[in-house]
């Protein structure tokens, strides 16, 4: 059902839609305007304890306007302290996250696309 005209959902109804897509959608990052999604693609020490592990992978923040919305990527690792830090990404790595970021956003086009009627793009 896509809606053209007017404000398009609402924000509790967008936070539905965004958690529907998988495990990305980060609801407390998140507000009326602003939506974080984030992925933890890789991971950097797999023989430690897994509440001693790091990530490499992406985080988006998606902004809503009038009639459409925008993102920003970024990549680096997501560490201990749960915090996302910018890193040097190899040529492979990368790749895969490239990858998993294709798959994701994909899916969070079409979905913005159909049911807001709107269009995500790159800021």
């Amino acid at each position: 059902m896509s809606q053209t005209l007017g404000k398009g959902p609402s924000r509790g109804r967008l936070f539905k839609l965004f958690t529907e897509i998988g495990p990305y959608f980060r609801h407390l990052q998140s507000d009326e305007k602003t939506f974080f999604f984030d992925c933890l693609e890789i991971c950097v020490d797999i023989k430690k304890d897994p509440e001693n592990r790091t990530f490499l992978g992406w985080w988006v923040v998606v902004n809503r306007q009038d009639t459409q919305f925008t993102y920003q990527r970024f990549n680096g690792l997501y560490n201990l302290e749960g915090q996302w830090v910018e890193t040097k990404i190899t040529k492979k790595q990368m790749q895969q996250l490239d990858q998993a970021f294709q798959v994701f956003i994909d899916k969070l086009s079409e979905l913005i696309d159909v049911e807001t009627g709107f269009e995500l793009t790159p800021e």
